[in-house]
């Protein structure tokens, strides 16, 4: 009996963590999963005074069609959050965090001409824009 005690513990232990049948995976697509060591270029934008929510509105819609760029692995874009510290820098309006696979995947996207609708539809909003590259 000592040595089936152990082994009925293992049996049922083991039912216990059969699979249910439903897998669970990424909901991200696979351009969008996290890159091992991505290129990360952000982007932090301070708007003019004088700038409508209808024009930081149609900003914010042209951002997302820099994900159709083929370099673009990822795209996240926003205010900034609510965290309440000294340290944040929660001065700024707006940001866009883009990663790459590498800085020549940056430096395509840099060129490309979604890219470049952007800078010269939006740039005249900006009063003030600070741009990291992180490798």
């Amino acid at each position: 009996m000592k040595r089936i005690l152990p082994l009925l513990v293992l049996i049922c232990a083991l039912g216990a963590c059969q699979s249910s049948g439903e897998v669970k995976v990424n909901a991200a697509e696979p351009e969008e999963q996290a890159l091992e060591n991505p290129f990360i270029h952000s982007v932090y934008i301070w708007f003019k005074d004088d700038v409508t929510e209808e024009q930081r509105a149609q900003m914010y819609a042209d951002t997302e069609k820099l994900r159709d760029i083929e370099v673009v692995r990822a795209l996240y874009t926003g205010v900034p959050a609510a965290t309440d510290r000294p340290i944040v820098e929660r001065s700024y309006d707006y940001a866009i965090i883009v990663h790459f696979e590498d800085l020549a995947g940056h430096d395509t996207y840099q060129k490309h001409p979604t890219h470049l609708k952007l800078l010269a539809d939006h740039s005249s909003l900006w009063e003030r824009v600070m741009i990291t590259d992180v490798e």
